[in-house]
């Protein structure tokens, strides 16, 4: 008896923006939200991740184009919004808000983790948001976990608290769109339209400031997306340490693009005065220190040595860097120069270690994991990913200050 033929599954409805995105014209917003909504609704296969991968490069490389962006964070944001609660930050505290849209080119250990505990142990309060890695070896939520912190069991409300009690909180993102990451989580290895600002609206308390690391040299472009989304001070940042990289923190030597908004208007000064400072910790010409290790484990053991002084000097000037913005956003200093002193003295005294080891407390963990990880040897300085430069790249002054290639209008100029 012969057995009867499979059927073959129904074609797929193929929304009008995946040929539209091929096109220069201008995608009408209601288009964009309808088409992206429609993509995310599809079964779940490589047919549907082609296109929407397609879709969400290709609006990136258009431009971007605000309008477009905009409607397609509203289409992600539309699956899980309507159960977000907005918490209010601690009484009497300045929150600053810190994530970034990751999938840099340049792989690094978690300079980010690293500089937001450096800010806390310097006066600030940050609400650090996150989630497990996507392209790297640790992401923010990995490294939280390596370091002994139970982040799992924390109500929102408690983390509140103790990012007013210890200066440092951690969020994780992908608890505010479960619906999303289900569709998404773990799909994309590069930056898209979705990382120009995305990642930013998904903190479940209220910031008075927020600092967003994009790999994309479109910092205005961002800034002003995030504005539109009501974050009322905003600072993007973005660097490329070595030819055609892209980072989503600042590592001085290479090109440097800043972009401020406060109220709406950018503040270029700003700017100038991120590169002055980057000229002040010195140019990196060697990035091994920076380099993520080949070991989940050993990756965040590096950032521990940082964080006790025990890294060579080029990570601690790129840390003290990237906390020296946030303390500036904070307002626990007058300005970058004093973030950096403030910033090479936490990390010169112990401080910031104090701030892991008090944090993994509060959340119930052992703060003696942390000690163990600081007593495990520095297995290789790293395995670059892409060659170190031995001298800065052609448009980046060897100073450290901020370069301007010609055709990047989204680079803050001094």
């Amino acid at each position: 008896m012969q057995s009867s033929p499979v059927p073959a599954p129904p074609p797929v409805s193929i929304p009008a923006l995946v040929h539209q995105v091929n096109s220069p014209a201008d995608i009408a917003p209601a288009d964009v939200h309808s088409g992206l909504l429609h993509l995310l609704g599809l079964p779940a296969g490589p047919t549907r991740d082609v296109m929407l991968g397609s879709v969400l490069t290709g609006l990136l490389l258009r431009g971007p184009r605000p309008a477009e962006v905009e409607a397609a964070i509203r289409a992600a944001s539309a699956l899980d919004s309507g159960s977000w609660e907005v918490l209010a930050p601690p009484p009497n505290v300045r929150l600053i808000g810190y994530t970034g849209s990751g999938k840099k080119t340049y792989k690094t250990i978690n300079l980010s983790s690293a500089a937001a505990l450096v800010a806390a142990a310097g006066g600030a309060h940050i609400a650090k948001l996150g989630s497990r890695s996507a392209s790297s070896k640790t992401g923010s939520r990995d490294f939280i976990d390596v370091v002994g912190a139970r982040c799992e069991t924390i109500p929102a409300p408690t983390m509140v608290d103790i990012a007013g009690e210890c200066g440092f909180g951690f969020f994780s993102i992908e608890h505010q769109v479960p619906e999303f990451d289900r569709r998404y989580g773990g799909r994309f290895q590069a930056v898209h339209a979705l990382s120009l600002g995305f990642p930013a609206l998904l903190s479940p308390v209220a910031c008075h400031g927020f600092v967003y690391g994009l790999s994309h040299p479109a910092v205005g472009v961002s800034a002003r997306l995030l504005y539109r989304f009501g974050l009322g001070d905003v600072t993007v940042v973005n660097s490329s340490p070595v030819p055609g990289s892209q980072v989503d923190e600042l590592i001085p030597g290479g090109t440097i693009r800043v972009c401020h908004l406060t109220a709406g208007q950018e503040d270029p000064e700003f700017g100038c005065a991120v590169a002055r400072a980057a000229g002040a910790v010195a140019p990196v010409v060697d990035l091994g220190s920076l380099a993520q290790r080949a070991d989940p484990r050993a990756n965040v053991a590096a950032v521990v040595r940082l964080l006790a002084g025990r890294a060579p000097a080029v990570a601690q000037r790129t840390v003290a860097l990237n906390a020296a913005v946030l303390m500036v956003t904070a307002r626990a200093v007058p300005n970058l120069q004093a973030g950096l002193d403030t910033a090479h003295a936490v990390l010169g005294d112990g401080a910031a270690l104090d701030t892991v080891r008090r944090f993994v407390s509060l959340t119930g963990g052992d703060p003696r994991t942390v000690d163990a990880l600081l007593r495990l040897p520095d297995e290789q300085r790293a395995a670059l990913t892409v060659p170190a430069p031995r001298r800065p790249p052609q448009n980046a002054p060897a100073s450290g200050a901020l370069a301007v290639p010609p055709s990047d209008r989204e680079t803050t100029a001094c």
